[in-house]
């Protein structure tokens, strides 16, 4: 049998938590995309879209929620927890807030590459606890 290194099972978990922020992300994307954004209030299979769209951007603001807790229970700096908290946490609230515009979209954009550099900040730390 392989006997894996501690320094191989903190990559294994690191790389786990990686595809699970940016799992996170694409769901949050798809929802977007597939909701789109309209002026005015659409027909009822627009608003059927919509809610759809909607569902996966609840789905993946849960997942950034579960990210952004594990970040912290890994011992992650407390600005990488909450940079990888912030795309669900805005894209979710604009969702609920008003579902037609396009306050999802700029919260996307604003909250996206905060999370990517979380990501790339444990990525450089190697996957150590950086938490002092």
């Amino acid at each position: 049998m392989m006997e894996v290194s501690p320094a191989g099972r903190r990559w294994v978990w690191t790389l786990a938590w990686v595809l699970l922020v940016l799992t996170s992300m694409i769901l949050i994307s798809y929802g977007i995309i597939r909701s789109d954004w309209h002026i005015e209030l659409p027909n009822p299979a627009g608003q059927e879209e919509i809610w759809i769209g909607s569902r996966y951007i609840f789905a993946g603001s849960a997942l950034t929620f579960a990210a952004a807790t594990w970040s912290h229970v890994r011992g992650n700096p407390v600005w990488v927890s909450v940079c990888v908290g912030l795309p669900g946490i805005l894209v979710g609230w604009a969702a609920l807030e008003n579902p037609y515009n396009l306050m999802r979209h700029l919260a996307a954009v604003v909250s996206f590459p905060l999370a990517l550099g979380g990501i790339a900040e444990v990525i450089w730390a190697r996957g150590r606890r950086q938490r002092r």
